[in-house]
């Protein structure tokens, strides 16, 4: 579900064109790809950010020159309507998935980990692999869900949370196993990075969600700490992680460090995510490593630091391929990555 690039202006300039693909229609996981439509009238990430509510935006479409006005006041965790992003063509391309379900999981080593996330033990009664003992998967430290259903595919919204980004939270180890989809992320051997999440649609309910600022959810990660994070059901989105406080950006704004990506939809439904680096590639900045796979080690996808070897993961010059990357329909998702890959 690589968006390609930047994102969908469909709605205010009715210049962005879907090529849709099969495997999205039916199971949610978009690939959508950036290509410059013109160059906007203001490039600067920084003097895009310092827009103030009320300030005249203007932008060349399709050879055209439109404006609109500025309702980003700088909060990407609450509703209220956001700035404009800048102008792109959107496409897709997947593949359906092959992998079929697989038995719950009783039990697996968690690993070690130095920080708050670490632990091998759960309160629900197991590791941070297995299941609530009552089948009851929990919602607690969800925000309500907006998720309505839709017609599968590009546009495909998912839950993004009451409010946005509340469906995206950081847990407790011993917690961890409580939730249906959890993420466990162990940090680099050396230096800090930051982890900064997304959700494919941003707060204005456009395919904005992994422009700057928007963030469900952020933190730091030291040298062999663990971090664990649950994702609701129905939500589609990702992640971004780089080395520092700053995250890299494109000339558009989007997060252009190595990406993580996932929609999560429970079982029957196909869950999925992969490895991506065209946002880093395209805009010139460094290949983080990072690698993705189930807890058990299957379904990876991967890309080692500078791009040194791409497995079953996405890089500009796979734009167009489908199917790349994990795709699973267990009654929950455990995943396991690590960073600074090599």
């Amino acid at each position: 579900m690589q968006y390609k690039g930047s994102l969908l202006l469909a709605a205010l300039a009715g210049s962005a064109i879907a090529r849709p693909h099969g495997h999205e229609r039916r199971h949610a996981h978009p690939k959508a790809a950036i290509e410059e439509v013109a160059a906007p009238a203001v490039t600067d990430v920084a003097a895009i950010e310092e827009r103030a509510v009320g300030d005249v935006v203007y932008a060349t479409i399709d050879n055209v020159l439109v404006s609109w006005i500025n309702q980003w006041a700088g909060d990407a965790s609450t509703t209220s309507s956001t700035s404009t992003p800048t102008p792109v063509v959107v496409s897709t391309a997947t593949a359906a998935p092959t992998t079929t379900a697989k038995a719950a999981p009783t039990s697996a080593s968690s690993g070690s980990g130095s920080g708050s996330g670490s632990g091998s033990s759960s309160s629900s009664g197991g590791d941070w692999t297995s299941y609530p003992s009552d089948g009851q998967f929990s919602e607690e430290g969800f925000g309500a869900s907006n998720y309505v259903a839709q017609a599968l595919g590009i546009e495909w919204k998912g839950n993004t949370g009451l409010p946005w980004g509340s469906n995206i939270i950081e847990v407790d180890a011993a917690d961890a196993n409580k939730y249906r989809n959890v993420i466990r992320f162990d940090g680099a051997e050396s230096g800090d990075w930051t982890i900064l999440f997304w959700n494919k649609m941003g707060p204005d309910s456009q395919m904005t969600g992994f422009f700057s600022p928007n963030k469900a959810l952020d933190f730091t990660i030291q040298p062999g700490e663990t971090k664990y994070v649950a994702i609701a059901d129905q939500s589609t989105g990702g992640w971004t992680a780089y080395k520092g406080d700053t995250a890299p950006l494109s000339s558009y704004g989007a997060y252009a460090a190595t990406w993580g990506e996932f929609t999560m939809r429970a079982a029957p439904e196909f869950s999925s995510w992969d490895v991506s680096c065209i946002q880093a590639q395209k805009a010139g900045k460094e290949i983080q490593g990072m690698k993705i796979c189930m807890h058990d080690g299957t379904s990876c996808s991967s890309i080692t630091n500078g791009m040194g070897s791409v497995i079953n993961a996405y890089t500009a010059a796979e734009e167009a391929v489908n199917g790349i990357g994990g795709n699973v329909r267990d009654e929950a998702i455990r995943l396991l990555v690590n960073l600074d890959y090599a």
